[in-house]
Formats: structure tokens, C-alpha cells, sequence
């Protein structure tokens, strides 16, 4: 358990009935019925990097993020029927090891799958064992400039894991086994999880726990021979081995190829990884994942809802055929700065090497960071810092168009972070520190307490600190601000359907303790920004302030 203990109050624990062989996650309870998120569950491993510790609350990695609570879609728990495995671990090993570049088994129950179990469980009851495949992908493929080489090659090597877990899986069957996938990238079960977490199976954290690598500062997964250059998959089966057996296989290693080098800090267009450890999602999926769930969402809902002309200023040729490309085709990657950039393969020689390090700087990382950040459109969230910063008025969405340039070169596009709307309550406060966004939250420090009424209603703590949000089920006593409304009206808000200033003024939210703070919600979390001829004027009037600050500091 992490230090909540001292905000909120004790949590009364929900007890459910499982069986000795087959143990299940189970996160505390609080009063109001909403079991806790990813923070009651530890992180098992050390932290990549220097930055453990350096700020009050927890970076995204430190805790398991995000977390689904299985108990919303499975009503029926199958009685799991594992097989004893006729043939020791060590000899399972050695047979998938000719078929994969590398791979290693872990329990099902391993501490670092813990708020998984029940996900794992519901794709296949029967699991007790994960069999981790790893394939090594091209490195001058990934470094490439050219992102469709990249993307081609993430994709073969999708193709080759897929093959190769049929091939274990047969073998599995000769001994009297059985086991399944999910997938390594797409498809999802978009259709019913979305926008929550998607994936029932982390397959970066089964590799860890089977001690073939570490998740790095960059949310990569870093394999000590391949490095970042590698694509994972797992066989979820029933086969068991003596609990001795995991113990000897089980053993992350003892490495930390971040602990000098933050390239992919330095080399990431959005500035989604932190030199602190924090990782902004939502920063890099929008911009890497354009062309996937975000990119048509948008597409979509400005079809329906924009007139001509603004659709034709918001969307250009370049973006619908690129959009065009990724239905079409397969979806394609906007950037594999993270992946290109990370020397961990060569760790020892780039940090023992001076000559190693300059050739690796001007060969592969100023050449991708160029490209990336200079040369290519960025896709940047929509917000007040984001247009000062980019000097985009109300109502345009883009830096203007260089005519000198090919293309969308250089260009940087607004995208509108509340256009990836929850459709619950829970799954809102569960993502909260998704789409909380950093940069608005310079010199903020509070505690709010949020009591939610009505249906799907409870009460969580947020605590917002050193640019970093955390949001927890409970109560604290020591609130900076108390917010107080009907839970689908707080939705509602959010989702940009309703009023938070007409709900103000009607008293359906009411406000207690420093009433002020909640001026800065639209702010940290990010809503529509304001059109017309009010919001331009204000514009401009800023603008002329600026120069007239400026001339007066000179």
C-alpha cells in the first residue's frame, strides 16, 4: 500500500469467496462501494532512471496504471482446470527458446500482474502460466526517417510473434496443455472498453516479471541483448509447474539502462516523457496515434458538426489522406523517436565510449529529433498555454501554412483533448490524471474533495502537486476545496455537454473551502475552447499587452 493512508480514512475491505489454487486480485473497498485504482497495488520492480522520490506524489510508472474493475463486465467466474506440467519449466523453456528470439514463463498470479488477474481470467479462466515471447525487430528499420519502413517493420514482426505462438502453442497441446493470445497491438474490445484500459494483458510487465528485460523511462519495454528494438507476445495457458519452478524463473534482472542518458526525453516531439519519470499519455498518444481512434473521432464528429469552411480550415488534404492510408491499410505511426533513440542494446559501450556516444548523437538522435519535431506536423492538445505558446488565435486550430515547405512541414495542429469522452463515472475519475494536463498546474498545490451524488456517485480525494494529479476513492478531512453535485451532471461537464457555469449559478455545484481553485479545472482539464468575437477580442487585447510588457522589459 503507498502512503494514502494518511489522507484518507480507513477503507473497509470487500471479502470475496476464491479458491487456494487459483488466487485473485482483490483491491481494498471504500465505504461508498468503488474499489480503489491502480495505487493499492505497489510497483514490483525499481524504478528506471534517477527520479524516484524527488516529488510528492508518485509519477505514472511508480503505480500500476490503469486499472479495470472486472466485477462491471464478468457477472459469471468460471472455476479455473489447470494441467501439471508432465516435463520441468527448465525443459518447456528450452523447447520455446528454439522458436522464439528469446522467452521466459511467469505465473499468472506474479505480483506484477496482480490488478490483471481478473482481466487475464475473463479472456482465458483456465490460466496459470505465461509463456513470454520476444522478437527481435531491425534496428536500421526503427531509425529509419522514413516512418512507413518503421511501420512495415512493426508489423512483420507482429506477424512473426503470431506465427511463433501457434508453433508454442501446439507444442503445449503435446503435453496435454492448452492455451490462447490476445494480441500484440490491434484488435481490441474497443467496443465495449472504450475509452478505458483496452488491453487485458500487459505484455511489457509479463516480460519483466519473467526477468527478460526492464520497463524504461520511456514506458518501453528494454531487453538486455535487444534493447528497445523488440515486440512482445504471450501464451496465456493452463499449464502449471511446482511453485519452486516460477521461483527460479522469476527473477528480474538487476539492471537500469536509464540512469544517465534521457535520449528519449531529448528526442520525444510532444515532450510526453519527463526527465522527472512523469509520462504524458494523452500528449503522445495523440500525436504518435493521429491516425488511429483519436485522429477519427475527430474527423467524424467535425463532419457532423462543422460547416464547410471550418472543416476545410481544420482538416488539410495531407491529414485525410494520411487518415485515408491508415484505414485503408493498417494503422501508421506518427513517431518511434522513444524506440530509435534509446541506446540500451549498446548501454555499457555508450556510456564507456565517448566516441560511441558523438557518433550515436549525430548519426542517429539529432537527425530523428530534426525530422520529427522540424520537418513534420505535430499534433499538440488544445490548450491556453499551448495557444500563447503557439500564438493560435480563438477559433484556428494551426500555425499558418509555409508555402515554401512540402507538405505539412513544420505545422502544428490543436487537437481537443475532450473529444475522448468517458461514458461513466468511475472510468472519468480513473482517468483523471490522463487528462490532467501538467503545464497548466505550475505553483498549484490543493487537496480537493469531490462528493458525488446519485447514481454511479461516490466520493474521491484529488491531490494536485509539483505539476502532478492523483486521484483516489475515499474521504480526507483536510481539503483545500469540497465539490458537491449530482455524479452525471460532474460527467456531463466533462464530456462538454453541460454547464459548469450555468450549474454554478443554478446551485447544483456547490463549492466549499477555496472556491477559487475550481476557476482552474477548465484549465487542468482541458475543455472546448472559446470562439467568437468575445474570446478574439480578449485574444487580441492580450496580444497588444504582451508587446507593450515586452517593449517596456527591453
Amino acid at each position: 500500500m503507498n502512503g494514502s493512508e494518511k489522507v484518507l480514512r480507513p477503507a473497509r475491505l470487500k471479502a470475496e469467496a476464491v479458491s487456494e489454487s487459483a488466487p485473485a486480485a482483490i483491491g481494498p473497498a471504500t465505504p461508498n462501494g468503488h474499489r480503489n485504482s491502480n495505487t493499492d497495488w505497489g510497483f514490483p520492480f525499481k524504478n528506471p532512471g534517477r527520479w524516484a522520490g524527488r516529488k510528492k506524489l508518485p509519477a505514472n510508472s511508480e503505480r500500476r496504471t490503469p486499472w479495470v474493475d472486472m466485477d462491471a463486465y464478468d457477472s459469471a467466474r468460471i472455476a479455473p482446470r489447470f494441467v501439471k506440467s508432465p516435463v520441468r519449466i527448465d525443459e518447456v523453456l528450452r523447447h520455446v527458446l528454439g522458436i522464439a528470439d528469446d522467452a521466459g514463463i511467469s505465473r499468472v498470479d506474479h505480483p506484477a500482474l496482480a490488478h490483471e488477474l481478473d482481466e487475464i481470467r475473463y479472456v482465458y479462466p483456465h490460466a496459470r502460466s505465461l509463456i513470454v515471447l520476444i522478437a527481435e525487430e531491425n534496428k536500421p528499420s526503427l531509425q529509419s526517417r522514413y516512418l512507413p519502413t518503421a511501420n512495415h517493420e512493426l508489423y512483420e514482426c507482429e506477424e512473426r510473434l503470431f506465427k511463433w505462438s501457434h508453433e508454442v502453442i501446439r507444442y503445449l497441446k503435446t503435453l496435454g496443455a492448452e492455451g490462447l493470445t490476445t494480441t500484440v497491438g490491434w484488435p481490441q474490445e474497443v467496443s465495449v472498453r472504450w475509452p478505458d484500459k483496452i488491453w487485458p494483458l500487459s505484455h511489457k510487465l509479463a516480460a519483466q516479471a519473467a526477468g527478460l528485460g526492464v520497463i524504461g523511462t520511456s514506458r518501453n519495454f528494454l531487453h538486455k541483448r535487444f534493447g528497445a528494438y523488440c515486440l512482445i507476445d504471450t501464451v496465456v495457458t493452463n499449464l502449471e509447474f511446482d511453485e519452486s519452478e516460477y521461483q527460479r524463473t522469476n527473477n528480474p534482472l538487476d539492471w537500469n539502462p536509464c540512469l544517465e542518458c534521457n535520449l528519449c526525453v531529448a528526442s520525444c516531439p510532444t515532450s510526453a516523457i519527463k526527465a522527472d519519470g512523469e509520462f504524458d499519455f494523452f500528449a503522445c498518444y495523440n500525436h504518435t496515434y493521429r491516425d488511429s481512434i483519436p485522429g477519427f473521432l475527430d474527423f467524424a464528429r467535425d463532419l457532423a458538426e462543422a460547416k464547410p469552411r471550418k472543416f476545410e480550415h481544420r482538416w488539410s488534404d495531407a491529414e485525410i489522406a494520411a487518415l485515408w492510408q491508415s484505414l485503408a491499410f493498417r494503422v501508421e505511426y506518427r513517431c518511434f523517436n522513444c524506440v530509435a533513440t534509446c541506446p540500451a542494446e549498446i548501454h555499457d559501450a555508450f556510456h564507456s565510449d565517448r566516441a560511441v556516444r558523438n557518433d550515436y548523437f549525430d548519426q542517429v538522435l539529432k537527425p530523428l529529433t530534426e525530422t520529427r519535431r522540424d520537418h513534420e506536423e505535430q499534433f499538440v492538445i488544445d490548450t491556453p498555454s499551448a495557444r500563447e505558446r503557439l500564438n493560435i488565435a480563438p477559433g484556428s486550430y494551426r500555425t499558418p501554412d509555409d508555402r515554401d515547405k512540402p507538405g505539412q512541414s513544420g505545422m502544428v495542429r490543436l487537437v481537443q483533448l475532450p473529444r475522448i469522452r468517458v461514458s461513466n463515472v468511475d472510468t472519468m475519475m480513473r482517468l483523471m490524471t490522463y487528462y490532467f494536463r501538467p503545464e497548466e498546474a505550475q505553483g498549484l498545490d490543493f487537496t480537493c474533495q469531490m462528493d458525488l451524488t446519485g447514481p454511479g456517485g461516490g466520493q474521491w480525494v484529488m491531490t494536485v502537486a509539483q505539476q502532478r494529479c492523483r486521484v483516489q476513492p475515499g474521504q480526507t478531512e483536510n481539503s483545500d476545496l469540497t465539490i458537491r453535485c449530482d455524479a452525471h451532471l460532474f460527467l456531463g461537464i466533462h464530456r462538454g455537454e453541460r454547464s459548469a457555469v450555468k450549474s454554478l449559478l443554478t446551485g447544483k455545484i456547490k463549492l466549499m473551502g477555496r472556491r477559487e481553485l475550481f476557476l482552474a479545472f477548465p484549465r487542468l482539464f482541458p475543455v472546448r475552447p472559446a470562439e467568437g468575437l468575445l474570446a478574439m477580442l480578449g485574444w487580441r487585447l492580450r496580444q497588444v499587452w504582451k508587446r507593450v510588457h515586452y517593449k517596456r522589459s527591453e
